[in-house]
């Protein structure tokens, strides 16, 4: 069967780059280009099968973790006899696998990492419980039920982490994921491009956009539209049956109700999933952390201040991280501290004022990257050269900064300027996890959404600094903090933590 030409068929979503790191400008192919969408490199059958190896590999490993950690805190000699044995250490393995397999962890591979992290970790930690009192029972040893318990509640962190950071690293590869179509016009499509190409760990990669209401359709009897929407449709069911796509993303909520439930039985005869997209997918980040609507059509948020369980957890793991991160790092400091001071005159410290929580004002604390005399050539630099001026509106930062001194440059690419700020988050100004800490001066800057970002400490990373850091613009990050505000929980921190692990060892994103 033929390929019949789709219409404005793939945005932004080439064959060489539809796994790439970030969307390109959207283009309008000729007919011919558009009708080869992206590439699907593996058959979905094999793509599914060895997703789901890789997931139970990645738990596999957590569970080895675990079990190594418990026979290193117990001196290789628990309670329960033979625990430490290959045999013994291969079925429990196995039986934990099993059970994870039994609760349904395996049978979902596209899922946002937060939420797999608190199932994970959900299940995790009554399985821990649960075998804890099982082996108390059975052996009269407390110290055997008690291990078994807090063996589940170590696993309920350190498994998910390895889960996450499997699908974190094995995302780039060209069995990772299952490929899905976008259908629909319109910022909502564009979102949905952008956001699966941009976390490709949450399984799902785009191999083309088919847009129905596309001007560059000759028109037939039905008139523009109507043609464009039948070559949709006939583009669909060639993808569906060609490569076996087993997703489709539906984004035009514009439709009367007649026309969705049309479109709703005529894509889900030809792919196994099809997904709407809600308005709020116009956004910069179109996921969310939360159980979508609790059963109804769109999907929850919850303000973080009303959660104060979760926002004393959150600050106990902020003092208790900053203090280990500081007695860990502390020759680095000293390191750090020296080569600034040789490199140009100065103090080793860059203070400023910033925003925290509620608006209120405190000194933010960084290792000093520029010259002293920064802010005079800033102001040379924009009254001088339009191109500077005109990037320093759009990002509140330069590429190629001449301000930035030799080490500074290498601090930044790697975040190691950020350091210092450990000692805010001891002090309670910031958090290891929140939005962007903002200068006084960008509040009228931030589209009326200030309110939003500033419910929550500003972190030290976040989900704008792991989605493009300083390629993004000001608006963009604004947007992305707003998101993980409205859809924070310690789970999404935890996963912002370790996805921030690439992003700075890569010095993806620094300027």
């Amino acid at each position: 069967m033929s390929s019949p030409p789709l219409s404005a068929s793939v945005a932004g979503v080439d064959p060489t780059d539809a796994r790439g790191p970030a969307p390109r400008a959207p283009h309008a192919p000729d007919a011919d280009r558009a009708a080869a969408p992206a590439a699907v490199p593996v058959p979905v059958a094999v793509a599914h099968g060895a997703t789901r190896l890789a997931l139970a590999g990645s738990d596999a490993a957590g569970v080895l973790f675990v079990i190594g950690l418990v026979l290193a805190l117990t001196d290789g000699a628990p309670a329960a006899p033979g625990f430490g044995s290959p045999f013994t250490v291969a079925a429990t393995v196995a039986t934990v696998l099993g059970l994870y397999a039994v609760h349904g962890l395996y049978s979902q591979i596209v899922l946002h990492p937060a939420l797999e992290m608190r199932r994970l970790g959900t299940v995790t930690a009554v399985m821990g419980l649960a075998g804890g009192i099982a082996g108390f029972a059975v052996t009269g040893a407390p110290a055997a039920g008690g291990w078994m318990a807090a063996a589940g509640i170590l696993g309920a962190v350190i498994v998910p982490s390895c889960r996450v950071l499997g699908r974190i690293v094995l995302a780039p590869l060209p069995w990772w994921g299952l490929p899905a179509v976008v259908v629909g016009d319109g910022p909502q499509a564009s979102s949905l491009v952008d956001t699966l190409r941009r976390w490709p760990e949450i399984g799902l990669y785009p191999v083309a956009v088919l847009r129905p209401n596309s001007a560059d359709v000759p028109a037939g009897d039905g008139g523009v539209g109507a043609a464009s929407a039948r070559r949709c449709s006939n583009a669909a069911l060639d993808l569906s049956r060609r490569l076996g796509i087993p997703y489709v993303l539906l984004t035009d909520t514009d439709a009367s109700r007649m026309q969705q439930t049309n479109r709703l039985r005529h894509y889900s005869r030809f792919f196994d999933h099809v997904v709407v997209a809600a308005d709020a997918c116009a956004g910069a980040a179109a996921w969310t952390t939360e159980r979508c609507g609790a059963g109804l059509f769109g999907y929850g948020v919850r303000s973080y201040a009303l959660q104060p369980i979760g926002q004393g957890v959150k600050r106990l793991l902020d003092v208790a991280g900053s203090l280990l991160a500081l007695l860990l790092i502390a020759p680095l400091f000293a390191v750090i501290a020296a080569l600034i001071r040789l490199d140009s005159p100065g103090s080793v410290f860059y203070r400023q004022q910033r925003l925290g929580r509620e608006g209120r004002i405190f000194t933010v604390l960084k290792f000093r990257t520029m010259y002293v005399d920064a802010d005079a050539k800033l102001e040379e630099i924009l009254q001088t050269d339009p191109a500077k001026r005109a990037e320093y509106q759009q990002y509140h930062k330069l590429q190629n900064d001449p301000r930035v001194t030799r080490i500074g440059r290498i601090l930044r690419r790697f975040s190691l300027d950020e350091l210092p700020q450990l000692l805010n988050v001891l002090r309670g100004d910031m958090s290891l996890v929140g939005p962007r800490a903002y200068m006084p001066g960008e509040l009228e800057k931030m589209k009326g959404v200030s309110r939003a970002v500033l419910e929550t400490p500003p972190g030290i990373t976040g989900l704008w600094q792991v989605s493009g850091r300083n390629t993004l613009s000001f608006a963009t990050r604004v947007d992305l903090d707003v998101h993980y505000v409205q859809n924070w929980t310690l789970w999404l921190d935890l996963y912002l933590l370790l996805r921030t692990i690439p992003v700075v060892l890569s010095g993806e994103g620094a300027s």
